[in-house]
């Protein structure tokens, strides 16, 4: 059951796509809303015609659909809103909350330099405020905010408690521009009062915005929200991440591979605490969530913080879901049609051999890849190790024949079983597990091999490992012979006759 106490949203502007400070501002509303049966509403504030882009508002969208950050209404456009905060402007001026300044840009910016040469704020002299005619016909003109001449505002903020600002202080600050364009303080004030807002919670460097805002609120005769101002992320080297650095974009960690829910797990701890706790599941950030125990200091990026913490999650999925991931999303970026062989019961054994190890689900890709690969691949010699003498390679490379032979035979006495064992997106040959030899029959069997040939078993791995994988590390080959087709396990070992 919802709770119509508690309204919170997130208003991104779509001059750029959504970096992570953004998700990390949606994810504490998000949670929040959550937390107490509330609504979590979307609202593109894209007043900015110029700058604002199609393409990054369908960012935006993807990216929060992607990261599990659903909204409870339709989203909000700003600019299908124009018409509104002209009204509401025109409202304010008729109440006397507001006025008509015929003051050109030089004007004002003149009467900025003769206050701060006086020892005063650089604001605007209020000389229309007082106006008794209006200006020339066809005079470009703003509109501005009548504030209060004496007397302070206040707000307690909940993650930094008290916080004043002297009236004085403040400047009677545009509505409207001379181009008839909204100014943010007023779209996002009327849009909050439309959408019944309870709580904003949002970057700490909307600070100053909060008292001209409560003012406005206070105009429209509409009780003023709760505020949390949040802290910002800072990069590695303490300075602010860029709205428009591609590096920190929510889409581009997508595509290197990191799980959602890994991502909100590191952007909720930038900042947020329960106890020691490092690792949570999204219903767990739902249940301890609190502003509470948000801190007040800025929070320092840490990729190798998020790099564990998506290593933790991948390990504790499915790797059915895993394997979807991987072939819906990382076929086109590998230019490769074998990662549709991923998402199949042979490619689910795959993955859960190999995802207890990786920290980005590229990696996984990049293995999937030349495992799921049909017959052959081409790898490199000079990674082939015959032990530590090379009067071992004639004998290892017999030892590895025998066994190929002998494996072929357990295929083709199995035939039938095989076939019906067979993945069809895989071929019609079986994999070994098929007809019943799984990692231990095939450490038993390997190591008789070695007996027999007088080699080690490490010694013979080795080489194994490089025509099958293509790399010197990888999961067990035992779990990878035993896994793979025949058809793709066999003229891959037998390549190493001619090595």
């Amino acid at each position: 059951m919802s709770n119509p106490q508690f309204r919170l949203r997130f208003a991104p502007s779509p001059t750029g796509f959504l970096h992570i400070g953004g998700v990390r501002t949606a994810l504490f509303n998000w949670l929040y809303a959550k937390k107490h049966q509330g609504k979590f509403l979307l609202r593109i504030e894209d007043t900015d015609l110029e700058r604002s882009e199609d393409r990054y508002t369908q960012d935006i969208l993807a990216s929060m659909k992607w990261l599990g950050l659903t909204w409870d209404e339709d989203p909000i456009y700003q600019s299908k809103r124009l018409d509104v905060y002209r009204v509401c402007a025109d409202e304010l001026i008729s109440k006397g909350h507001a006025y008509k300044c015929w003051c050109s840009e030089a004007e004002v910016e003149k009467m900025r330099e003769v206050a701060q040469a006086d020892g005063k704020k650089p604001m605007y002299d209020r000389s229309c405020r007082t106006r008794k005619t209006p200006g020339p016909d066809g005079a470009p003109y703003v509109i501005r905010a009548a504030l209060p001449l004496d007397g302070h505002v206040e707000f307690t903020d909940m993650i930094r408690g008290l916080i004043k600002f002297e009236n004085t202080d403040l400047d009677d600050f545009v509505l409207i521009r001379s181009n008839g364009a909204p100014t943010y303080n007023l779209s996002v004030v009327v849009d909050d009062v439309d959408s019944k807002m309870t709580h904003i919670v949002r970057g700490d460097d909307h600070i100053n915005n909060t008292p001209k805002q409560m003012h406005l609120y206070q105009f429209f005769n509409y009780p003023v929200p709760k505020f949390a101002h949040l802290p910002m992320i800072l990069g590695a080297d303490k300075k602010k991440l860029s709205k428009r650095h591609g590096a920190v974009s929510a889409n581009v960690y997508r595509g290197e591979g990191y799980l959602p829910e890994a991502l909100l797990n590191f952007l909720a701890r930038l900042g947020w605490s329960h106890g020691d706790q490092e690792i949570f599941s999204i219903d767990e950030m739902i249940q301890y969530f609190s502003f509470d125990h948000v801190q007040k200091s800025s929070a320092v990026f840490n990729l190798e913080k998020l790099q564990w913490l998506n290593g933790a999650h991948i390990r504790a999925v499915q790797p059915e879901r895993l394997a979807k991931i991987v072939a819906d999303d990382f076929g086109t970026f590998f230019n490769s049609d074998s990662l549709k062989r991923v998402d199949t019961a042979i490619g689910h054994r795959l993955v859960s051999f190999h995802q207890q190890k990786v920290k980005q689900l590229s990696e996984l890709a990049e293995q999937m890849v030349t495992l799921c690969t049909p017959g052959a691949v081409e790898f490199d010699a000079s990674l082939i190790k015959w032990g530590k003498e090379p009067s071992a390679k004639p004998a290892l490379q017999t030892a590895i024949a025998r066994a190929l032979e002998q494996l072929s035979v357990k295929i083709r006495e199995k035939a039938s079983v095989a076939r019906s064992g067979a993945d069809s997106t895989w071929g019609s040959v079986p994999a070994l597990t098929d007809v019943g030899m799984g990692h231990n029959d095939l450490d038993g069997f390997f190591r008789q091999i070695c007996e027999t040939h007088g080699v080690k078993l490490g010694d013979l791995m080795a080489p194994m490992r490089v025509a099958l994988t293509g790399r010197t590390a990888s999961a067990s080959i035992f779990d990878l012979v035993s896994a793979l087709p025949w058809d793709v396990v066999e003229p891959r070992l037998k390549k190493l006759e001619n090595v």
